[in-house]
């Protein structure tokens, strides 16, 4: 660690904060500040935003150090913070001195860690302190555990199940999904249908078991026009292709027999306009509110003009958002006895994936979350965000979603962008560890152990195909050309393995989107939404996801961590109940030969695996000799 012009803090070290992560309301945290005799400092003094109050207070000092792992001719200042309520405080340290104050205040990427130390005050960039109702808690079943996410429609159809009356039918299960626009609509309306069923997942459960899946994230189940089923059509009809409530009771019960849970996709920000509710397309029997302002859902939806303009997600005229708190919508889908969070959580399900988690208000989460703890305390509430949810702002709202009162968890989109990031050499290890540990420092523990960390998912690239090059300007016609060279798609599926490598060793559910452990490819929506190519599966991947969630044990699902980085190479060691794993990491293209200092590891390290081949690894006297091959990763015990 580097000094700051003799200021010294670093909120990612326990020794200048602690407890690191979110604090439970009541609690209180240390913060210590090491300042260098050299600047004959009189006084530090904290700076806290409480909750809309601004704070001044007195450190004390506590030490003066002749010699420290941090430098030489240092005194400590140190204060405990009291955090009483849930929200967000911010802090920043004035440093006063004989010739004017400094003021410590957080860098540029607002990550945490090291500050920068400036000459005026910056309230705007000050660290965060998270700080949750005291009785938060996430269940227990979903920290570290290994998730499978399915888009039903092709992943697998059991023969003789499910009704495909009125659906458009491929005929083909490894058929191209259909991509075009369709003129009359004016966009890409996704009715095209293979087949995947809910039986179908029942008959791949054992295969789901080798994989060591823990739990299975559903898309979309419910009755709706498109094959994605993001425009629900019924909440309380399961679709007729995938089966009935039956089924998914049936796939509920056959999961649990294997230890495997199965969690829903919850749409609540938007219906479909082909549905009992708006009505648009006259399907339903039921008077829709876009056919009259006498429909009991008319109150659900905004209309400008009636009945022709109205609020729509994205401005997709199929997708007319709801307005979440009209009293009649929060008790049908949250609050009824018989309400939909609740009814399908008695079917067996164990939880609710929230679609567009940012785009509901915080007083509809608040209310799902008392509703669906109410039913089952243990079921999990994961949120769709994509950015640090601790400090999310939407809709110029600061968001609560961590607070302790709405989610448990939410997606992990800044673990993948830092991870690709990482291994395209867009960022340095340090850079990874300081993303990584900005998540750690903002997030509740039981949060932070129970993300969803994943490479692909139905509205991204393929992890493969992202690999290959970059494709981001590709139209749709480009997209269904596109074939990568024999060599791009090897580096690719290398990359692949390291990818995978990284978050089944990091905290947080480790999740495999449908097929990618199998080699499927494919760019943006539809072409990531291919069917799983049963009979052509990439062996030598599938085993590499197979020994991966093997090595998935108490220490990667629980054991702490620190992340370390020597020039290119990043070590991730996770430690628990005396047990160790070390993950080592080569982002480069060219192999790292270094010897590991001996106190690095507790005893003799045994390899475990490598990503690639060519790893030499041998035991001297001086050290541990290791040479990495370019673009790889090992794990050892």
């Amino acid at each position: 660690m580097e000094a700051f012009q003799g200021v010294i803090f670093n909120s990612h070290d326990d020794f200048f904060r602690s407890p690191q992560g979110a604090v439970r309301s009541g609690d209180q945290l240390r913060l210590r500040i090491l300042i260098s005799k050299a600047l004959s400092a009189y006084g530090v003094t904290l700076r806290l935003w409480d909750n809309g109050v601004e704070r001044l207070l007195n450190m004390t000092r506590r030490n003066i150090f002749d010699h420290t792992p941090y430098g030489d001719h240092l005194e400590e200042y140190s204060l405990n913070v009291s955090c009483e309520t849930s929200g967000l405080l911010w802090y920043y340290f004035i440093i006063n001195t004989p010739v004017k104050p400094f003021y410590l205040v957080n860098n540029l990427e607002m990550l945490g860690g090291k500050g920068e130390l400036l000459s005026f005050a910056d309230q705007s960039r000050s660290f965060q302190i998270t700080v949750t109702e005291r009785d938060f808690s996430v269940p227990k079943w979903a920290q570290g555990a290994i998730m499978y996410q399915i888009f039903p429609d092709r992943f697998f159809k059991a023969e003789g199940f499910g009704n495909s009356e009125g659906k458009r039918m491929h005929e083909n299960w490894q058929d191209e999904p259909d991509y075009k626009i369709n003129e009359e609509k004016g966009y890409y309306p996704a009715d095209d249908f293979f087949g995947g069923n809910l039986m179908g997942i029942c008959q791949k459960l054992d295969y789901l078991k080798s994989l060591n899946v823990d739990v299975i994230y559903l898309n979309p189940i419910f009755e709706a026009y498109s094959n994605h089923r993001y425009d629900t059509g019924d909440y309380e009809k399961i679709d007729k292709l995938l089966g009935t409530e039956d089924t998914l009771r049936l796939l509920c019960e056959e999961a649990k027999k294997r230890g495997i849970r199965v969690i829903l996709d919850g749409v609540f920000s938007h219906t479909g306009s082909d549905s009992r509710y708006f009505n648009r397309e006259g399907s339903y029997d039921e008077l829709g509110a876009y056919q009259s302002a006498d429909s009991k859902y008319y109150d659900w939806y905004d209309f400008e003009s009636f009945p022709h303009k109205y609020d729509c997600w994205w401005d997709v005229w199929s997708l007319p958002c709801v307005k979440e708190m009209t009293p009649s919508y929060v008790d049908y889908i949250l609050t009824n006895e018989n309400s939909i969070v609740k009814r399908w959580l008695r079917t067996g399900v164990s939880g609710w994936r929230l679609d567009v988690a940012d785009e509901l208000p915080d007083e509809f989460l608040k209310i799902l979350r008392q509703s669906v703890k109410g039913e089952n305390p243990d079921a999990l509430i994961l949120g769709e965000v994509w950015e640090d949810a601790s400090n999310k702002v939407s809709y110029n709202t600061e968001r609560q979603f961590l607070f302790g009162n709405e989610l448990d968890s939410v997606m992990n989109y800044p673990l993948r962008n830092a991870v690709v990031s990482l291994l395209l050499e867009k960022i340095t290890p340090s850079e990874f560890i300081d993303r990584i540990y900005s998540l750690r420092e903002n997030y509740p523990r039981e949060t932070f152990y129970s993300l969803m960390n994943f490479l692909s998912t139905h509205d991204l690239q393929r992890i493969t195909s992202f690999f290959t090059g970059d494709t981001e300007h590709l139209n749709r016609e480009e997209q269904a050309e596109y074939k990568p060279s024999r060599e791009a798609l090897l580096s690719a599926v290398n990359l692949h393995r390291l990818a995978a490598l990284m978050i089944f060793i990091l905290p947080g559910m480790p999740c495999i989107y449908y097929g990618d452990e199998a080699g499927l490819t494919g760019l943006k929506d539809p072409f990531n939404r291919k069917t799983y190519p049963w009979g052509n599966e990439n062996t030598e991947l599938l085993k590499w996801y197979q020994l991966l969630s093997s090595s998935r044990d108490e220490v990667l699902r629980f054991g702490e961590m620190n992340l370390d980085s020597a020039g290119s190479l990043l070590s991730i060691v996770r430690t628990y109940n005396g047990e160790r794993r070390y993950g080592l990491i080569n982002p480069t293209d060219t192999e790292i030969e270094t010897l590991l200092d001996a106190t690095y590891f507790k005893n003799d390290p045994q390899l475990l695996f490598c990503s690639a081949e060519g790893l030499q690894f041998s035991i001297r006297e001086n050290g541990y000799y290791l040479l990495l091959p370019a673009k790889s990763g090992a794990l050892f015990k």
